[in-house]
């Protein structure tokens, strides 16, 4: 199994790894491109049921989400996923300098304004291509293609994020800063306990994500892991289960419980499961 066979999509407020999605599209596209919406989520939870977990009480949401991103693969219409936090932002670029730089002015606005967002680095080329945008780097806010091609001034940026709704004088900031997300404060946790293992999918738990600092929990199953790219900060991956392998600029090395291993900035390097597989990935820019 490759990296592209599981793709992860929004499912209500998470992100969930599936396997086969892109082919079960494919076998559908045919029959299954004018019928309502209620009949097409039937049959896409019946065929991606084939290889994935879906519990009975989540069938509903999962139904949805298939049908927005068969309707995305069509180039038709779609229903934009809910968001409790209400502005959506994806930089769409493989990872290079531009891209990345896009991704950090963001971040640092976000930050700047007070905005909370849901901001996502779409970087693999087939769910990039469901943009229909004609190159890339591109920015998306809310479902709208704002920019292709160039990287735009961080004044631009704040406008379109005026645009969306969001000037910082509509928005309401916290008494107090919170840093680290997704975990609760004051009491001691099994980390390794965080994030499950899900048959063919990479699962992941995001504890801060900012301009300076990316604090991510991870489970690869066997076979699972990610394509080599680069990132723009020192990566340092600490084992807590499991057996991985390793890529660094074309040095292999294999890691186990325990260990880490620093991937330094803008170098090559990639990472796959030998065993399921869990990490602590801290990248500081």
């Amino acid at each position: 199994m490759t990296q592209n066979d599981v793709r992860q999509i929004k499912v209500g407020q998470h992100k969930i790894g599936f396997v086969g999605l892109e082919r079960v599209f494919e076998t559908l596209a045919k029959d299954y491109t004018d019928a309502p919406d209620d009949v097409a989520a039937k049959e896409l939870l019946t065929q991606i049921s084939k290889k994935n977990y879906i519990p009975d009480s989540a069938r509903e949401k999962h139904g949805q989400a298939f049908v927005r991103e068969f309707r995305k693969f069509l180039g038709q219409p779609f229903k934009a996923a809910e968001s409790s936090i209400g502005l959506e932002i994806k930089v769409l670029g493989a990872g290079c300098n531009i891209c990345d730089g896009i991704e950090n002015d963001l971040m640092e606005i976000l930050a700047e304004m007070g905005i909370e967002a849901d901001l996502e680095h779409v970087r693999e080329a087939d769910q990039i291509a469901q943009y229909k945008v004609s190159g890339t780097p591109a920015l998306v806010i809310n479902n709208k293609v704002v920019c292709v091609g160039s990287a735009p001034s961080k004044a631009q940026i704040q406008k379109w994020l005026g645009i969306s709704g969001q000037a910082p004088n509509k928005v309401t900031r916290k008494e107090k800063s919170v840093f680290i997300k997704n975990i609760s404060f004051s009491e001691p946790h099994d980390l390794a306990a965080l994030v499950g293992y899900e048959e063919g999918r990479v699962v992941s738990r995001t504890f801060a994500q900012n301009s300076s600092l990316s604090l991510t929990l991870f489970a690869f199953y066997a076979g699972e892991g990610v394509s080599t790219h680069t990132a723009p900060g020192d990566a340092m991956l600490q084992v807590l289960d499991g057996e991985a392998a390793v890529i660094i600029d074309g040095n292999k090395m294999t890691v186990t419980t325990g260990q880490v291993v620093v991937m330094p900035a803008n170098v090559p390097h990639s990472v796959t499961a030998l065993k399921p597989f869990k990490m602590l990935l801290t990248v500081v820019k």
